[in-house]
């Protein structure tokens, strides 16, 4: 019998320069890009100006899935500042502050943020409370960067107000392609006057979130891309939180689980916003509802509309709770889906008087937040006022 045939040598391998290459992934064409973008940001300040006539009321709402339907569906002022049809409140006011900066700078700068927000706040009808606070520290002389902290610890470190998460969608649409910048701004902004580990890390996942939404290819962001990409900007943020903190290591954790609890609760059919442990009307102005309640219509709503709607027919802090909806919603559908009427009553609102006019329906105006970060076929501020 003859001797078996000697096995053949395996073929060399192949360089991997040679290989099969990946397919490159095409980043969004710039309309797609810019409509996303202008979507976060009119959507932002339609869902204030939507939310303000029922800020603050503890409004009847069918329970969780089911969705509100009304009976407020129109924009239409009043509330508790008596606010004409279409205007704003801090919520887009600060978003305008933080957008005029970071176009001056293009970079975000603690020490001109603050200059930003010191000069609005005397122009205000609106401010919160930790706001005011950290604010008034800083005019005082305390540096920008110790401010909100101080005003925690006074706290017995627990405020934790909605205040910075709602301002902060410039931050996402300015370093959508950034994640070091995004994590580093959204800390800064936030911890100038809400200190609070649970905003600090909630900010960081939202602008994660709408920066995944505006860069992603195809028609529309997937949900589950959007929470991936924000828990995983949480763990690089608390890690980085607990290293320059390291004597708060537990509250850190803590809230990272917090915001990791709200993400998958945002995704069951029941978000648990009417007890036991958050309420809509028990706890108005907690960060954690207004970021708990925008993902939960990220997964069960089916258009930028009937979230808004929902969202505040159900009262509480109801424009605070409408913006940050709408930013996040606003990214992932773009701007042509916010209803015109909407946009349009929010673009044109004007004062009644003439003699009523100044920085608030310019510097601060959604048509000046729009044209500092989107310049591209966004609308201008109009130079002539419209007296009804």
């Amino acid at each position: 019998m003859s001797p078996a045939p000697p096995a053949r040598p395996p073929p060399p391998k192949r360089p991997l320069a040679l290989g099969k290459k990946r397919p490159e992934v095409m980043p969004p064409d710039k309309p797609a890009l810019n409509a996303r973008k202008r979507g976060a940001l009119l959507g932002l300040a339609v869902g204030d100006a939507l939310g303000t006539t029922m800020e603050w009321k503890k409004a009847y709402a069918p329970d969780f899935p089911e969705l509100a339907a009304g009976p407020h569906v129109e924009i239409r002022g009043g509330g508790p500042f008596s606010l004409r049809v279409g205007q704003v409140t801090d919520d887009t006011q600060m978003a305008c502050a933080l957008a005029a900066m970071l176009k001056a700078h293009s970079r975000y700068d603690v020490l001109e943020t603050a200059k930003a927000y010191a000069r609005w706040m005397p122009l205000a009808f609106d401010v919160g409370a930790q706001t005011r606070a950290a604010l008034t520290l800083i005019s005082e002389g305390v540096h920008p960067e110790l401010a909100g902290k101080r005003v925690w610890q006074e706290g017995s470190q627990r405020p934790a107000g909605n205040g910075s998460l709602m301002r902060c969608a410039p931050i996402a649409v300015m370093f959508s392609t950034n994640q070091a910048a995004r994590i580093e701004a959204s800390l800064l902004d936030s911890s100038m006057t809400h200190f609070d580990f649970r905003c600090q890390l909630a900010c960081v996942a939202f602008n994660a979130a709408i920066a995944t939404a505006i860069e992603s290819v195809g028609a529309r962001a997937e949900p589950q891309a959007l929470v991936k990409a924000a828990e995983a900007d949480v763990s690089v943020a608390a890690s980085q939180l607990g290293k320059t903190y390291p004597h708060f290591a537990i509250k850190v954790q803590d809230a990272a689980a917090g915001v990791h609890q709200d993400l998958a609760l945002a995704q069951a059919k029941d978000p648990q916003l009417y007890g036991p442990e958050l309420h809509l009307h028990l706890q108005m102005g907690f960060v954690r509802v207004s970021f708990r309640l925008a993902f939960w219509h990220l997964f069960h709503t089916q258009s930028f509309e009937a979230a808004l709607i929902d969202v505040v027919n159900r009262g509480g802090d109801a424009d605070t709770n409408g913006a940050i909806t709408g930013a996040l919603l606003g990214s992932v559908y773009g701007v042509q889906v916010i209803p015109e009427y909407w946009a349009t009553r929010v673009l044109e609102a004007r004062p009644e008087y003439a003699y009523e006019t100044g920085p608030l329906w310019k510097d601060y105006h959604p048509a000046r937040l729009l044209e500092d970060m989107v310049p591209d076929d966004t609308p201008k501020v109009p130079p002539k006022l419209l007296i009804r």
